[in-house]
């Protein structure tokens, strides 16, 4: 069962402040019962189907002329694809994927007499790439909630009747599920006047995609339906349309040509640290991802053209709320190899070693043990640093390591981006916004702190 805290990427629920972060079912028997009723409780949000995961509620909020207003054809326009017209709407920058440029529409229209979860864009340059169109999304349908209970109930009955709920919930999402798929399957079926075709993305069985390719003129347009969480169809010039995650670009760079890439994204930096440039930050929003969104952000840097809802479809995520019961370490094996990389899986944490995948400007994923006090320290040390190039953590004294969390705290992941040896410091990146520089932490701690490590490797 997952860990329960308050991260500063969580809403502020009137109720109750949580968050559920994906490592729960690595604790104690007895933590996981203890936290039990909780967890149900938060399992059961009523938000509105799909808020998509990067922009949290401000899409479910956003006021304008395009929601609910169907706009399939303008996407389909040959115009549109050979840069004569211009996409509709407003459009908000999101996460890179390598050189692409990545945005999402301000709006929830319909698209194919659908509404839909979120449309997203690819540029790369000033030509469109790709668009990606959200139509259902476990992830975000089963989210956080505020659910006041009879008074009287014991915890017994308080339980029952939460399971009772959440069951409601997925049998309404199911419905919800099948109806959109057919309407889906439907609607281009009459779109198209060519027999549609399987086909699959991917190198590594464990992110594989079964897709159904539809031919409209020069577009493809592909069916993405994954395991009762995810709708998705992505459209793409047919010319274009290949059967990997890995970016073009890249794979079409010998393994020296990539090594290169990846090496020039390092900076060294005048007091000695040194650090990758431009690693995207995807935030985790109102879901328990931040073991996903961390692997996200590292495979978006590789320029793997995967976002965190995939990863949970082939993480197998249930529809809970909840990352209990997941298979997230294998994930981070098959990002590295659709990347061409390797990877090191340790139950500790290696400054030496992460100076090893870093100076080669590979990123390291730390799962470590979380305490919002630490990370209030981190936040106001990395301030200090950035105001004065002198400033240095304080080495740790035994009531500096008193405060650090312990075996029985929740867990959390973050990636690690940089390292001052001199200073004995880490830099790292969370899984939620609110700073534009990589927080600062003293390599003790990280070591200290630190459950599972996975160091990418050239």
């Amino acid at each position: 069962m997952d860990p329960v805290i308050l991260p500063p990427c969580c809403p502020t629920l009137p109720v109750m402040k949580l968050n559920l972060l994906p490592m729960g079912h690595l604790f104690s028997r007895s933590l996981r019962k203890s936290l039990a009723f909780l967890v149900i409780q938060a399992l059961l949000t009523l938000s509105s189907p799909a808020i998509p995961n990067a922009v949290g509620g401000f899409l479910a909020q956003a006021d304008s002329p395009l929601n609910d207003i169907e706009i399939g054809d303008r996407l389909l326009d040959p115009e549109l694809w050979s840069g004569q017209r211009k996409l509709p709407g407003t459009w908000r920058q999101e996460a890179p994927i390598a050189s692409v440029q990545g945005s999402y529409l301000a709006a929830r229209p319909k698209v194919l007499g659908i509404p839909t979860v979120m449309v997203q864009a690819r540029h790369r340059g000033s030509n469109l790439d790709s668009l990606a169109i959200t139509f259902a999304d476990a992830g975000s349908y089963f989210g956080y909630l505020d659910e006041r209970l009879p008074s009287g109930l014991s915890r017994r009955q308080q339980q029952e009747e939460l399971q009772r709920r959440l069951k409601g919930r997925q049998q309404e999402f199911s419905a919800f599920f099948r109806k959109t798929e057919t309407s889906l399957r439907d609607a281009l079926h009459k779109l198209t006047d060519k027999r549609p075709r399987e086909n699959q993305i991917g190198r590594t069985r464990a992110l594989r995609a079964q897709v159904i390719d539809y031919r409209k003129d020069d577009l493809v347009l592909r069916l993405m339906v994954g395991r009762e969480r995810l709708i998705r169809l992505l459209i793409q010039p047919a010319d274009s349309a290949t059967r990997e995650w890995l970016d073009i670009e890249r794979s079409s760079l010998s393994g020296r040509e990539l090594n290169r890439v990846y090496h020039e994204r390092v900076i060294r930096s005048d007091n000695r640290d040194i650090q990758i440039a431009r690693l995207p930050i995807v935030p985790q929003g109102y879901k328990p991802y931040c073991g996903l969104n961390t692997l996200t952000m590292a495979a978006r840097y590789f320029g793997l053209h995967i976002d965190e809802d995939w990863l949970a479809v082939a993480g197998k995520f249930q529809n809970t709320g909840s990352a209990a019961g997941s298979q997230l370490p294998r994930l981070y094996l098959a990002v590295a190899r659709e990347a061409g990389l390797d990877l090191h899986k340790s139950n500790d944490f290696s400054l030496d070693e992460s100076r090893g995948s870093l100076d080669h400007g590979l990123p390291v994923v730390v799962w470590r043990r979380f305490s919002s006090t630490r990370n209030k320290a981190h936040s106001h040390q990395t301030l200090l640093a950035s105001r004065d190039p002198e400033y240095r953590i304080p080495a740790p004294d035994a009531t500096a390591r008193n405060s650090w969390p312990d075996d029985r705290a929740p867990l959390h992941a973050s990636v690690v981006v940089g390292y001052n040896s001199t200073r004995q410091e880490v830099l790292f990146i969370e899984s939620w916004a609110g700073m534009d520089m990589p927080r600062r932490m003293r390599a003790e701690e990280m070591t200290s702190t630190a459950y599972l490590t996975f160091y990418f490797k050239p």
